[in-house]
């Protein structure tokens, strides 16, 4: 499966090219509290093996030869307008919006691009309470909860931590870059095809903490990949993120039940904490 999110005939009931000056706004948020501490332990299995990239099997996507109007899945990541990303859903684009409704969307008025990972941080944007990051890494055999907008609509995946992987970038751009990779177990709904769409959102922990940020899958073997620790930590460097910067999260009922995780998918995008980001290309 190629998760380049080149789904943009979704956006003919979304927004009208025609008016992209005027598609942006500002919108200001609600106080919402603060999140209580999370009281899950964490999960029993074996810890990730070192990186090892004359081992590690190598996952090969397909970027295309240039952007696309298109549409994918982005995260709060402080509540002051810092969310996280896939660096495919933006890279490339004229314009980046975040949707607060149908034909609006909260202007990104900057984004860093990870240099070595499929990351992106966007900020002075859209103003929404955040998820909290792990403080850990996942580990063999724990499951994970994704959340966003597969095929350009809400939706909800389990997986499986299996191990680690190398994925190979061709296309308009060129990247080798250490992912993990999660057998799925679950959707929601149960849908078929792939997982366009939800690049870039994130995956918990049973704890309702943040554990990777998706980026690419395959549909034939049932898997999807999420960028690998090491990665993810320079993004959160690159962001500034402190447990001060942080301020007002989202408030994640825990343990996470997966026949619960459409209710919880449904409550994150209501809070905004879980966003869907257009990328316009003239």
């Amino acid at each position: 499966m190629k998760l380049i999110d080149k789904i943009a005939f979704l956006l003919l009931g979304v927004v009208s090219l025609a008016s992209i000056f005027g598609f942006f706004e500002t919108r200001t948020d609600p106080d919402v509290p603060r999140r209580p501490g999370v009281v899950v332990a964490p999960p029993q299995g074996e810890p990730l093996p070192p990186r090892n990239p004359t081992r590690d099997p190598i996952v090969m996507v397909d970027m295309g030869k240039k952007a696309t109007t298109s549409l994918g899945t982005a995260f709060s990541l402080e509540s002051n307008g810092v969310w996280l990303t896939a660096r495919h859903v933006v890279d490339g684009c004229d314009k980046v919006g975040l949707m607060t409704g149908p034909s609006k969307a909260a202007k990104v008025r900057q984004i860093w691009i990870h240099p070595t990972a499929d990351l992106a941080v966007l900020s002075q944007s859209l103003r929404r309470p955040a998820l909290t990051m792990a403080a850990r890494a996942p580990v063999i055999g724990e499951q994970g909860y994704g959340v966003g907008y597969p095929q350009g609509k809400p939706g909800e995946v389990v997986g499986k931590l299996l191990g680690r992987a190398t994925s190979r970038s061709t296309g308009r751009y060129k990247l080798d870059e250490p992912v993990l990779i999660w057998s799925e177990t679950a959707r929601f709904p149960d849908f078929s095809g792939d997982l366009a769409g939800i690049s870039g959102g994130p995956l918990l922990a049973q704890d309702g903490t943040v554990l990777g940020v998706i980026v690419s899958g395959t549909l034939r073997r049932g898997r999807f990949n999420t960028v690998a620790p090491s990665s993810l930590a320079l993004a959160l460097q690159a962001a500034e993120l402190t447990p001060d910067s942080i301020g007002k999260t989202v408030t994640v009922k825990n343990p996470i039940e997966p026949q619960e995780l459409v209710d919880l998918g449904q409550y994150l995008r209501e809070k905004g904490a879980v966003a869907q980001v257009i990328c316009l290309v003239n």
